[in-house]
């Protein structure tokens, strides 16, 4: 009886191929499970073949007859570790092993009933070294084939055997070739799947590094927030108050307000100085450590009115809870402001006020300095800090100027609702 017993799964292919039916196999890596399933696959020949040589040794009759089919199973297995080597799939080698196990499976099957046996390992290993589903199919035929051959030379020609042997062939052939195909329709399947999760790997790991970068532009924009709105306004103190100290000393080199004026360009540098150590630390705001933004804000409406203008600090008593980004915001956003006005407005009256409208914290910073056309208003880094801040919070902006007028900049700020607490039961 022919067997109808297919097996071993033949590598997955490359996807350089033209077509379908002509596909090349890739080299392979020590760690292949491929690679690591054949060795199980040549253990298993060589026993089949040990066996077959034991039975033609015990049972096959006449010296010549059992010498040819020896011979033929020791170039079998000569040849095979050079031929099926899986680095050499896609080549020539792979396909000359294929014709010569037909080849010797012929003639064993020739020579005695017994080589039929070895068909438990020729069918699977046809479908293993065939590199297209066209050759294997090729290939089982013509096994088949010369097999039926074989055991009609042997068995004679009469209607009855011709139908069993007819029927043996057609059998082992569908069989063969339904399991081939079928590990072939699983490879196919297993290897388009290996190439999705290949592109969702590698889409995985652009994701990742665009969120990488985002996330680094994200922190230097941060920082250059931080920098502008902390160092640079506080430099940009010293060379004001040390210019109009300067001045003073040109027009009248004993006067006593100078002193005021050095007090207040080392304060200002000690106050940089915090900043930057905040800065390197991450800590937040060095004003904010305390976590009194009242305080924060009622020091920065002061430092407003050192250099001889009138400042104006309207504040309340208490805050409603802010979440400690709010808090940053608020307080960037007001020395933003205030920043402003002592660099660029001329004016002689500054106010910082905060109250709760409806829901939202509004905090408004008002001169009476020489204001600026709306277009000016849209541009600045200054501005589009002060607005990037408020929006990360859900907060808002808003500049009402005008040359001649003065400046009010409001910044609002909604404040997340409150629990409202359950009435007691009676």
């Amino acid at each position: 009886m022919i067997d109808t017993g297919a097996g071993g799964q033949p590598p997955s292919y490359s996807d350089s191929m033209t077509t379908p039916a002509d596909r090349s196999v890739p080299l392979l890596p020590d760690n292949s499970v491929w690679l690591r399933g054949m060795r199980w696959w040549h253990i298993g020949f060589y026993a089949v073949l040990s066996v077959v040589v034991l039975v033609v040794l015990l049972l096959v009759e006449g010296d010549s007859t059992k010498a040819a089919m020896l011979v033929a199973l020791g170039v079998l297995a000569a040849v095979y570790p050079f031929l099926t080597r899986l680095e050499h799939l896609g080549s020539w080698r792979p396909t000359a092993y294929v014709v010569l196990l037909v080849s010797a499976v012929g003639l064993l099957s020739f020579l005695s009933s017994y080589g039929s046996i070895l068909l438990f390992i020729a069918f699977p290993q046809i479908w293993m070294f065939s590199n297209t589903p066209r050759r294997g199919l090729a290939a089982t035929a013509v096994l088949c084939v010369v097999v039926a051959l074989g055991q009609l030379n042997l068995t004679g020609t009469d209607p009855e055997n011709l139908r069993s042997v007819g029927l043996q062939v057609l059998i082992s052939f569908l069989g063969s070739s339904m399991i081939g195909l079928w590990i072939y329709k699983i490879i196919d399947q297993s290897e388009d799947r290996g190439q999705l999760i290949a592109s969702l790997e590698a889409t995985r790991a652009e994701l990742a590094e665009a969120h990488e970068q985002q996330g680094a532009m994200a922190e230097r924009e941060r920082m250059s927030r931080e920098i502008h709105d902390t160092l640079a306004q506080g430099f940009t103190s010293i060379v004001m108050l040390s210019e109009a100290a300067q001045a003073r000393l040109r027009r009248a080199p004993t006067d006593s307000g100078v002193t005021s004026e050095l007090a207040a360009i080392g304060e200002t540098a000690r106050e940089n100085l915090r900043e930057s150590r905040a800065l390197i630390a991450s800590a937040g705001p060095s004003q904010l450590q305390g976590g009194d933004l009242l305080g924060a804000l009622r020091r920065l409406g002061e430092a407003a009115g050192r250099d001889g203008r009138r400042a104006e600090v309207s504040l309340p008593e208490t805050l409603p809870p802010l979440t400690s980004p709010e808090q940053i915001a608020v307080l960037r956003c007001a020395q933003e402001a205030l920043s402003n006005v002592r660099r660029h407005s001329h004016a002689e009256d500054v106010r910082l006020a905060i109250n709760t409208q409806g829901g939202s914290l509004v905090l408004t910073v008002s001169d009476n300095g020489c204001g600026f056309t709306g277009q000016d208003s849209n541009g600045g880094y200054g501005l589009k800090s002060m607005r990037t801040r408020l929006a990360e919070i859900s907060g808002t902006l808003a500049v009402d100027t005008a040359p001649g007028r003065g400046t009010r900049v409001t910044m609002t700020v909604p404040l997340a609702p409150r629990p409202t607490p359950e009435a007691p039961r009676p």
